[in-house]
C-alpha cells in the first residue's frame, strides 16, 4: 500500500481515537499513551484495523526491557510469524509516560544496523542516571487477541526497519 495511503488511513483511524478523547500528538507522530494502556491497546476495535499500516508514535523507553543482542533466534518455541521476523533484530519496549512500571509496555523490534549501538548506549545511560528516554519511532504495528481469563485484550508490537526511523527526545 503507498505510503500517502497509509498515512490517510491512520489519519482517519486517529480521528476516531481523538473523538475517544486521545488526542496527544507531536507532529505527525501519535503518543503511545493515547493508543495503549499497560501494554494493550486502548481501543481494540480501531487498533486491530491498524494492524500492519506504517505508524508514527512517541513515548518512553522501558529500560527495564532492553533487549540488544539478536532475540529472534534464541528459544525453541514455535511462534507465529508476526512475531518472528526474518531479519535479526534487537528489541526494546516502549510505554507511553515515563513513570509507567516496568512491563506497561509493548515490544519494539528494529532490524540490527549500524545505528543499533549509539541508541543502545543512550538508553543504557539514561538508565543508569535514572532518566526517562523520550523516543519518536516509525514503524509497522502489529497486534494480536491476548485473551485473558476477564476478557479479550488486543496486543501491540511494532517492526521497525531502521534505527534511523528512531529519533531521540525531539520534535521531529
Amino acid at each position: 500500500m503507498p505510503r500517502r495511503t497509509t498515512r490517510l488511513l491512520f489519519g482517519i483511524g486517529l480521528f476516531a481515537l481523538s473523538l475517544a478523547g486521545c488526542e496527544d500528538q507531536a507532529g505527525d507522530y501519535v503518543a503511545v499513551s493515547s493508543i495503549s494502556a499497560n501494554g494493550f491497546a486502548k481501543h481494540n476495535k480501531a487498533m486491530l484495523a491498524l494492524n500492519g499500516r506504517e505508524l508514527s508514535l512517541w513515548g518512553y523507553v522501558d529500560h527495564g526491557n532492553l533487549f540488544p543482542i539478536d532475540h529472534t533466534r534464541q528459544g525453541s518455541v514455535a511462534r507465529p510469524e508476526h512475531h518472528q521476523p526474518a531479519k535479526p533484530r534487537w528489541r526494546f519496549n516502549l510505554k507511553g509516560r515515563p513513570d509507567d512500571p516496568t512491563g506497561h509496555s509493548f515490544a519494539v523490534r528494529v532490524i540490527i544496523d549500524s545505528g543499533r549501538n549509539a541508541l543502545i548506549r543512550t538508553f543504557l545511560e539514561d538508565a543508569r542516571r535514572g532518566r526517562p528516554t523520550k523516543v519518536f519511532v516509525t514503524g509497522t504495528l502489529v497486534t494480536f487477541h491476548a485473551p485473558t481469563a476477564g476478557r479479550l485484550l488486543v496486543g501491540l508490537s511494532m517492526n521497525v526497519e531502521s534505527s534511523q526511523d528512531i529519533l531521540l527526545d525531539a520534535k521531529p
